[in-house]
């Protein structure tokens, strides 16, 4: 009976061990000719069998670890050292390579801890003609018509590439005024819409006092021999006649216009006798108003 209790205990302590060799890959070891494979015994990473149902990893260095993979840039103090100079180590070539940023931000490679190198903050972009510049990158987002690093070029066939007019209408490129060298972007409505993205609804007609509702302005445009008519809606108002309040202010600070996003407008709620003053602002031509960062980016 001590027999077959001893086997059981010792099948099952078996049963319950890992192998180097049972599938199971416990060292994390490549696989030979495989792409971009590096853990392997060639360069000085082997699985091998311990006691009690236990593994032994070993590095190119000649240490080892019991029971997880052995990898130089996992110790503890890390190789490449801490701080903010450290990108990322990585082993190679049966040891190991830093990732740092040396003095002026950039990238370097280095098979020395970063410690020594003193990372200073990247001068600001200054961005050109209302380009933005994001802080976290460091980096101008630029108007439709303008590109370069600090939107200093000027790009006249890319005004309307991020350009994106409403009820249909389309984007063309013109002459700020007749004779004009400079160009700007506008939208070309179709019948029955107007506005600088084709955003109001307009019908023939002569304006009243009565006909816009809610603080509308009443606007008129002629078409040739047509009169149109259409209502130009305070902020957070829409409709034909001004008619559905689609945002108002619960708090204070800066809102996506979810009616024009993709227009580049937003709202701004300021706090104002117990009340807010609500404004629509608008971004650049082709930029879109980043909520989280609360700017207009591309």
């Amino acid at each position: 009976m001590l027999v077959v209790i001893l086997f059981l205990f010792a099948h099952i302590r078996i049963a319950s061990s890992i192998f180097c060799n049972d599938g199971s890959n416990p060292c994390k070891l490549d696989q030979q000719g495989s792409t971009h494979s590096y853990f392997l015994p060639i360069n000085g990473y082997h699985c091998l069998d311990a006691v009690n149902g236990e593994f032994i990893c070993t590095c190119p260095d000649s240490s080892t670890t019991r029971n997880q993979p052995c990898r130089i840039c996992d110790r503890q103090p890390n190789p490449c050292g801490v701080g903010p100079s450290v990108v990322a180590c990585t082993d190679i070539n049966q040891s190991f390579v830093c990732l740092c940023k040396n003095e002026q931000g950039e990238l370097i490679h280095s098979t020395m801890p970063c410690g020594n190198y003193i990372v200073t903050t990247p001068p600001e972009n200054k961005c050109q003609n209302k380009g933005v510049r994001d802080p976290t990158t460091n980096l101008c987002n630029c108007p439709s018509g303008f590109t370069g690093s600090k939107c200093e070029t000027r790009a006249d066939k890319q005004l309307c590439d991020k350009i994106e007019c409403m009820s249909n209408g389309a984007c063309a490129i013109r002459p700020i005024f007749d004779g004009a060298t400079t160009y700007q972007s506008v939208c070309l409505c179709r019948a029955g819409y107007d506005g600088d993205y084709c955003e109001w609804r307009s019908i023939i007609g002569s304006c009243t006092v009565s006909y816009c509702l809610h603080g509308g302005i009443c606007q008129r445009r002629q078409i040739g021999s047509s009169k149109y008519i259409y209502c130009q809606c305070k902020p957070g108002w829409a409709g034909s006649r001004c008619e559905t309040q689609y945002f108002h202010c619960e708090s204070s600070g800066y809102f996506i216009d979810e009616h024009m996003r993709n227009q580049g407008k937003y709202f701004s709620c300021i706090s104002f006798d117990d009340d807010y003053l609500l404004l629509q602002l608008s971004c650049p031509k082709g930029l879109k108003f980043d909520p989280k960062k609360q700017l207009c980016l591309q």
